[in-house]
Order: structure tokens, then sequence, then C-alpha cells
């Protein structure tokens, strides 16, 4: 195979001499790398779940208003904000609007949509789960969505 000669190393006495399958290599390796990366970090945060997750400096009101029927479930919705105002970052999420699924005869729940707000309140993200992949679970005995799904089904 030729080799190339790079015009940046040609006014130096050092010429880097690569084939063409070195370089497809190297760009193969730094693509794979970044790939691999990418995708821990995010399974990490960007699931639904962890956009979801009430954090440790956070509040979340749930809002009986919001309660409505459609289609053997239950929809409701849930806000969550900084217990302290000052914590936002600038320019970063103020507060989320999550909407929740139930299953009253199953005594299940699951997350549809999340609204993610700034400071003014406006949308800035929109985060929705597709019908047929939303994950049902079943809250744990003692938790805050215990208590929604109680008040939402009684």
């Amino acid at each position: 195979m030729p080799s190339r000669n790079f015009p940046a190393f040609r006014k130096t006495n050092f010429v880097c001499r690569l084939t063409a399958g070195e370089i497809m290599i190297r760009q193969f390796g730094a693509v794979a790398a970044s790939l691999l990366c990418s995708i821990a970090f995010a399974q990490e945060n960007y699931t639904v779940e962890g956009v979801a997750k009430i954090r440790d400096n956070e509040v979340a009101r749930f809002y009986p208003d919001s309660v409505r029927q459609s289609g053997g479930e239950m929809l409701f919705d849930v806000v969550v904000r900084y217990a302290v105002p000052e914590d936002v970052p600038p320019g970063g999420v103020a507060s989320r609007k999550i909407a929740y699924r139930a299953r009253c005869d199953n005594k299940e729940m699951t997350i549809s949509l999340i609204a993610l707000r700034n400071i003014k309140g406006q949308m800035v993200k929109m985060i929705t789960v597709p019908p047929g992949a939303e994950e049902y679970f079943k809250p744990a005995a003692g938790s805050r969505e215990e208590d929604w799904l109680y008040r939402v089904c009684g």
C-alpha cells in the first residue's frame, strides 16, 4: 500500500508515513472509544427514571387537580423543584413536571412524560415515553410514590 506524506510535517526533517490501513485502525479506535464513553454516560444519567429521580435538595408536589382518567388508567402530574430557589444552576433546569400513568387494579405506575422548565417557567425540553415502551413498577412501601398512588386510586 502506498504511504502518505502529511503536508504539516513537510517543512521539518520528520516525515510521518502511515499506510491507509494504519489510519483506518486509528480512526476506528477513536470512534469506538468515544462511543463506549457516551453509552456509559447516557445509561448513567439520561434514562427517563434518572431524569425523574427526586434528589435530596429537591421537593416534589403532587397536584390533586391534575388527576384524570384515560382508557382505564389514571393520569396525574407531579412538579419537582429545588428546595432552595438559589440552588438552581445558571441557565439550568429549575423544575420538572412529571406525568405519571397508574393502573389502580395492579397498584402499578409508570412515567409517561417529563417537561423540563427553566427559571422563567419556559419549557426547555420535553421527554416522552412512546406507548408500549413504558415500564410499570410497583412503588416501594412507604415511599412518596406509594402515597401518590393511594391518593389517585384510593
